[in-house]
């Protein structure tokens, strides 16, 4: 079990008073349940990207111990089985072909197996939220179930989208061929909630709905339905669209169905990392016509990574962990963390190490990254202040009002910290290394190293 230092502003000032700062580095709490959040809509999710159930049910303590508090699948329904079954990792995109809603799939496993993985994270206290393929299915007609094709009127076509300025050339022509459902079809949406409900009651908590912005709204003039109103009045605790933004899709009316994805807050951080400017100017508005709290954040996402233009596969560990800091940091929103897989980045997408179903990179459970993900639990409702350190935009400072701080330098420098906090006098541990910071008389010094994550904490965890 891993012990994590945290300080109590009352035990600071008692130290300090006796001269024995420097033994803050023996305080430790036991148990990794005062570190996460009660709600999938508060803390950090992880992205535990074409992982088996049976995968994730092995590793479901690694995810609750790294302080995550929810786990999002990859699509668990069946799907076709494209390149004669092969499950290397470039076959990822047939997992969004699907072919039948029943649960379970040939990449990821049966539907008992599924059950056993969602009770195991009940156990640990972790929410498994699913990715719901919503908008249409394969592109091969013949792969489609009977059960699907019976359905009177249940497809759009396949005609694909041509004008993507035209709101309703995108919500009703097809993505990349791939057969479109009519989401205005009573009888399509039963059949997809049935679906759902099923994945609710079988132990999941929550979706992340697929190409959502390319399912109509009531308010679309002339072609709009009550689809998004009846698929998400479920029992769900969490739901979240990909909407990824456009000057055609209205922001605000999906959000009163769902929370969404900040995919320009994302595009604008990849490029903050690849030129290594973290100015406040950049970094501080999300870029979104809604509030923070219904937003979900990444550093990349498996399209960022997975696709053929590949925007974040460049990015090295130490991107991400500078970037993760960047986000999980802040107040509101719900960080996604996205598992590559093992020995991607550096500009390679898929290794060869790992293949579909088996776990990705242990980034996820890295010492900075957990640390990162502990600070954000424990710093619920604290305000947030952004700022760089005497005008420096190599360096992000994250204050959450006098209850911590989190720096991230992006510069290969080291940088000396010299500034007015609003954390008690003491000494303070980093949570991401261990180096020291000490207060004294209001003013914060120490050293943040190159590419260095700097986590520190004056609360005590929730009991």
């Amino acid at each position: 079990m891993r012990t994590n230092i945290r300080i109590r502003n009352t035990f600071i000032m008692a130290l300090v008073g006796l001269g024995l700062g420097g033994l803050l580095g023996n305080v430790g709490h036991a148990n990794a349940d005062e570190y996460t959040t009660n709600s999938a809509s508060t803390g950090t999710m992880l992205h535990a990207w074409n992982w088996s159930f049976n995968t994730l049910k092995e590793h479901m303590h690694d995810i609750h111990e790294a302080g995550y508090t929810s786990v999002q699948t990859s699509p668990i329904n069946q799907v076709k089985v494209g390149n004669v079954g092969s499950k290397t990792l470039d076959n990822w995109y047939w997992l969004y072909q699907p072919t039948d809603y029943t649960i379970g799939s040939y990449y990821l496993g049966s539907e008992d197996q599924f059950i056993a993985m969602c009770a195991e994270a009940k156990k640990q206290h972790v929410a498994v939220i699913v990715d719901a393929v919503l908008n249409h299915t394969t592109s091969d007609y013949t792969a489609i179930s009977p059960t699907i094709r019976e359905i009177p009127d249940w497809t759009h076509g396949n005609q694909e989208i041509s004008n993507w300025n035209d709101r309703y050339d995108v919500t009703q022509n097809a993505l990349m061929g791939l057969w479109d459902w009519n989401t205005q079809n009573p009888a399509v949406q039963s059949y997809l909630k049935h679906f759902l409900n099923r994945v609710l009651a079988d132990g999941a908590s929550g979706f992340r709905y697929d190409a959502a912005k390319h399912i109509e709204l009531p308010s679309d003039y002339g072609f709009g339905s009550n689809f998004w109103p009846r698929i998400t009045a479920n029992k769900a605790k969490f739901q979240y669209g990909e909407i990824l933004q456009d000057n055609i899709t209205d922001e605000a009316a999906y959000a009163q169905y769902m929370s969404e994805t900040a995919s320009k807050y994302g595009n604008t951080l990849e490029e903050a990392l690849r030129y290594r400017y973290v100015g406040v100017d950049k970094l501080l508005n999300y870029q979104a016509a809604i509030s923070p709290d219904k937003l979900v954040t990444w550093v990349e996402s498996h399209d960022t990574y997975a696709n053929d233009e590949q925007t974040s596969t460049w990015m090295n560990d130490s991107d991400i962990k500078l970037g993760w800091a960047l986000i999980a940091a802040r107040n509101q929103t719900v960080p996604l963390f996205f598992d590559r897989p093992v020995g991607g980045g550096n500009d390679i997408r898929f290794p060869g190490y790992s293949n579909m179903g088996d776990v990705g990179s242990s980034l996820y459970k890295d010492k900075v990254i957990v640390a990162i993900n502990k600070f954000h639990n424990l710093m619920q409702g604290k305000s947030e202040y952004l700022s760089n350190p005497n005008g420096d935009t190599r360096i992000m400072r994250i204050q959450r009002g006098n209850a911590g701080e989190v720096y991230a330098n992006v510069s290969d420098n080291g940088i000396d910290i010299n500034v007015q906090t609003q954390l008690a006098d003491g000494t303070y541990r980093n949570q991401a290394d261990g180096d020291y910071f000490t207060v004294d008389a209001g003013i914060l010094t120490g050293h943040v190293k190159g590419r260095e994550v700097v986590v520190l904490e004056a609360v005590s965890p929730r009991h």
